[in-house]
């Protein structure tokens, strides 16, 4: 037998359930020219999927199935539109892991990179203000409190897939997820719990040097002045501004002034830029713990949101213009990842 129609196979024999619906599939999807073709439109379109058998979802196959056969796959086994992605390291949280993930084209080029997790790991977070890894006595007066003089929440760095970081022009160099218990400031906007997820342009070594100090956000003072270096203009995503909210180990956050929060409604999730050195550091979904577990219930939707641009980015590469947040109901998961790319 040969290679080619053992690789062709191997999918077909992951999960013998999903064997039987690309058979079952297949009598969706009447002979070119018979009665029921012609009287009955059946899309047949090619669609990539990546195929995972209920017995093992860690055994995936990317295949290309009709349209019309996608839907019972999704329905009926942990399979999704692919292809199939490549991972990151898992890290522990809640009752569950998080790990970093990417889909792309044969060249290279990002359809979607995110953040993936089970419904799970929202179970058992921790219930402390912070991990108290960053932290600076402002006061002086010998005690941390974690309220006020320690930041970061709760967080796990994460390496991004090899097969992303060895892709040219990704400008991306590890993620960070950050959940805080209790929300973080500014007082009635963010204080309430949720997570932080960031890709990050700058790299690791430079975003940990960022030190502990008196200033805005425990932040080093001469760190402040270095994270809150004005962005040129052109650079400056579009609606941003800066409010000056540096924190340590982290940078500068830049603000959408036109986010629902700031203008009287409850925050539930919105897109920050980080930045340092007159540079955009990271990009950053951010979303209320409530809002995913909105998700799953169907209280609220999947869906993507557009990212303001700047007019041009300072690194080449690939640069998402969506970001999107996610529940997968046939694999009890969620996603938060960046898509829709575009090369600058």
């Amino acid at each position: 037998m040969s290679t080619k129609k053992n690789a062709f196979q191997r999918p077909l024999i992951a999960s013998s359930a999903a064997a039987a619906l690309l058979g079952t599939a297949a009598l969706f999807a009447p002979a070119a020219g018979s009665a029921s073709a012609a009287g009955t439109a059946v899309d047949t379109t090619p669609v990539k999927v990546c195929l995972t058998g209920n017995t093992s979802t860690t055994a995936e196959f990317t295949v290309t199935l009709p349209k019309v056969a996608v839907d019972p796959v999704l329905q009926a086994t942990p399979s999704y539109l692919g292809p199939c992605a490549s991972y990151g390291t898992p890290s522990a949280l809640g009752n569950g892991n998080v790990r970093t993930y990417a889909q792309q084209e044969p060249n290279g080029k990002p359809i979607s990179m995110g953040f993936v997790f089970p419904k799970t790991m929202l179970q058992n977070l921790p219930t402390t203000m912070t991990d108290q890894h960053h932290c600076y006595d402002i006061n002086g007066n010998g005690v941390i409190d974690e309220h006020t003089e320690c930041m970061g929440g709760h967080e796990r760095p994460l390496d991004l897939p090899t097969a992303l970081t060895n892709t040219p022009d990704i400008p991306y160099k590890w993620a960070l997820l950050n959940y805080n218990t209790m929300g973080h400031g500014p007082a009635g906007i963010y204080d309430l719990p949720h997570f932080d997820f960031h890709f990050y342009v700058q790299p690791k070594a430079e975003r940990d040097a960022i030190r502990p100090g008196p200033c805005a956000l425990a932040i080093n003072c001469d760190d402040f002045a270095t994270a809150t270096k004005p962005i040129p203009s052109q650079y400056m995503p579009s609606g941003y501004i800066d409010n000056g909210v540096a924190e340590v180990a982290m940078g500068n956050h830049l603000i959408d002034q036109s986010s629902p929060e700031w203008h009287g409604q409850t925050f539930t999730q919105t897109f920050i830029y980080g930045a340092y050195d007159a540079k955009i550091s990271f990009l950053e979904p951010m979303i209320t713990k409530a809002y995913l577990e909105g998700l799953a219930t169907g209280a609220n939707q999947s869906g993507c949101f557009p990212i303001k641009q700047p007019q041009a980015w300072q690194v080449a590469g690939w640069y998402p213009k969506d970001y999107c947040i996610k529940y997968r109901a046939n694999r009890g998961d969620y996603t938060v990842s960046m898509e829709n790319y575009q090369h600058s």
